[in-house]
């Protein structure tokens, strides 16, 4: 008997020694990148989610999708440093209304958008990052509703993504999780959905919290151990061992299912409708509030009709759907007299020139920290054509 547990400890001792020796080796010479905190969002009953307030202004996290950068969102939820709700006497304040794009997704702190407008202005003007990751139109609308005209902005630049916030506003579902819906019922905007419904699957899913030791320990190695990503980036890029993991339940299958909940749908042909609707009513409670709105136009990437830039990942027709979509809220900016920053003819000029603002990444589709940089040029330089700062 003892020879055989001898043999057994030895076993154990050997895959710990070996797992080990792994672990410190992809540490040196090929780190994964690790999260300090996995998730930067959390469930909200009226937006379906929001950005994650973090009370300490110097806690940061690293969220890592396909590449690292850091960063802070301070105890009201934005991202950027630490301010108060209430408008300092003598300040004039921007906010930022919208998704990734403005949030900033894939670049660091000071490197977004909103952080590089700061660093361009007098003290006396405050840049607020109100954008959250995921957001369509209708949570966009909603949050400035409900939370952003609070922080008393002068200026509200509400952005409106080519690439999939038509998408965004035609469901209730999106990114595995439950959101609000504006749907048309007898000519009027209704809003649908709130609160919004929570399930084990959304948490689980989208916030990262497992409700079993098995959940619990899967997410402990995926977020502190090199070793886990290693092997498990390796079997998951394989289908057929990947269906096997998902079939043995040791790993699991996403998708935009969520179990009972019901799943609304506005119809195809009303999607533009609705998406002009919200941004008029955006601008209608911005003003009322006292804040000029400005409605600025991001387009989705694609590639230099010349051929001369080269862009992963671009879908086809892309070119012929931002410039469809940029006439159209051109057309209806001027009926409603609303400014309206267009950056498609900016970012197509800067393909021209082989200076993308956008990201060669295949699965990526985000502005780099450079087209962050050079878009703040053209938001200052309208906002004073506009006289809405000197």
């Amino acid at each position: 008997m003892r020879p055989r547990l001898n043999n057994i400890l030895l076993l154990f001792t050997s895959i710990a020694t070996f797992f080990l020796l792994l672990e410190l080796s992809l540490a040196l010479f090929a780190p994964h990148k690790l999260r300090i905190q996995p998730y930067h969002e959390t469930y909200d009953p009226v937006m379906g989610w929001v950005n994650k307030p973090l009370k300490d202004e110097g806690v940061h996290f690293e969220f890592a999708r396909d590449r690292f950068f850091q960063v802070r969102h301070n105890s009201l939820g934005l991202r950027g440093p630490e301010t108060t709700k209430e408008k300092p006497r003598g300040t004039k304040r921007i906010l930022l209304v919208g998704d990734s794009f403005f949030w900033g997704y894939g670049v660091s702190d000071d490197n977004v958008l909103s952080a590089v407008l700061q660093k361009e202005l007098p003290p006396a003007v405050e840049v607020l990052n109100g954008g959250t990751t995921g957001y369509g139109t209708d949570q966009a609308h909603l949050w400035l509703k409900h939370a952003g005209l609070s922080l008393q902005p002068n200026i509200v630049l509400f952005g409106f993504t080519a690439a999939n916030d038509l998408d965004e506003i035609a469901s209730s579902v999106q990114y595995y999780s439950p959101k609000p819906l504006f749907m048309l019922e007898g000519g009027e905007l209704v809003l649908k959905n709130v609160p919004v419904p929570r399930s084990e699957q959304t948490d689980r899913k989208t916030f990262g919290k497992p409700r079993t030791l098995f959940g619990k320990v899967k997410k402990f190695l995926r977020f502190h151990t090199h070793t886990y990503q290693f092997i498990m980036g390796r079997l998951n890029s394989n289908p057929e061992i990947r269906l096997l993991l998902i079939n043995l339940g040791l790993a699991e299958e996403y998708s935009q299912d969520i179990g009972d909940i019901p799943v609304l749908t506005n119809p195809p042909e009303q999607v533009r409708e609705i998406a002009f609707r919200l941004i008029r009513e955006s601008r209608k409670a911005a003003e009322a509030s006292g804040a000029a709105f400005v409605l600025v136009f991001i387009p989705e990437k694609e590639e230099d009709r010349s051929g001369r830039v080269q862009l992963q990942g671009v879908k086809e027709g892309t070119y012929e759907r931002n410039s469809a979509l940029s006439a159209a809220l051109s057309a209806f900016s001027r009926r409603e007299r609303i400014p309206y920053l267009d950056l498609l003819p900016f970012s197509r000029t800067q393909c021209r020139q082989g200076l993308s603002l956008y990201t060669v990444d295949r699965s990526d589709h985000h502005w780099t920290a450079d087209g962050h940089r050079r878009i703040a040029g053209e938001v200052l330089q309208f906002l004073r054509k506009e006289r809405l700062l000197p």
